[in-house]
């Protein structure tokens, strides 16, 4: 009996030995290649290098502006003028309006309406909001005119910089483009890509001729960069 249980705790111990002395070409064999047993962080679509998916940043500018075809009224929309006053002993300043109106649109139903009283041969009236244009290339903007003529009455007041409406004056607007030599619809556009960041965008009318004068603007809109 005592001779038995030697043997048997020798035996065990030579099981025990034998496992321990496998050697490093010696491993088991894989019990499964169920791919559940792999590494449940490791994926297939991760890029060669390493790094995660360029996914788009909530930061990155947006190439539009807010209310720019004047469908919900003069919303997000600041309206300034520069104004002389009314000629003779008057301490008014020339009539002037900007309203929201359906008659007519480039886009959309409604367009913004800019009168001005001419009488003073002078005078501006915009409206103005800020806007991101660091992806931006240009500003465009449709106007309308009725009938197409020689006689210079009006011209596009456009304005893109670091002034706050309240502060613009008619000598900060490019004056460049008159209104009268066109009929129908057209799209002014321009080139503001030198500034990178925000920025108060205006258009309006100048006025410079002794005449009231009303014009439609719509679709005040950015244009992005290429990239």
């Amino acid at each position: 009996m005592h001779r038995r249980q030697l043997l048997t705790v020798a035996a065990s111990s030579a099981v025990v030995a034998a496992a321990g002395c496998l050697g490093s070409g010696d491993e088991p064999a894989d019990e499964s290649d169920d791919p559940d047993d792999t590494n449940p962080n490791e994926s297939d679509d991760t890029p060669p290098n390493g790094s995660d998916p360029e996914e788009p940043s909530d930061d990155d500018p947006v190439a539009e502006l807010t209310n720019g075809s004047f469908e919900n009224d003069l919303n997000d929309w600041t309206v300034g003028t520069d104004l002389p006053e009314e000629p003779g002993d008057s301490t008014e300043k020339v009539g002037h309006d900007a309203e929201v109106v359906t008659k007519n649109a480039s886009e959309g139903s409604a367009s913004v309406e800019f009168f001005l009283d001419g009488s003073a041969d002078d005078g501006t009236i915009w409206v103005a909001q800020r806007a991101d244009l660091s992806s931006t290339d240009a500003v465009l903007v449709d106007v309308y005119n009725d009938e197409k003529s020689f006689n210079i009455l009006t011209q596009v007041a456009f304005y893109a910089g670091e002034k706050a409406s309240a502060d613009l004056v008619e000598v900060d607007f490019n004056r460049e483009n008159s209104i009268e030599a066109h009929s129908g619809w057209k799209t002014f556009s321009y080139d503001v890509s030198d500034i990178d960041g925000e920025a108060t965008v205006a258009v309006g009318m100048n006025i410079i001729w002794e005449t009231g004068v009303r014009h439609m603007f719509d679709n005040v809109r950015l244009e992005a960069s290429e990239e």
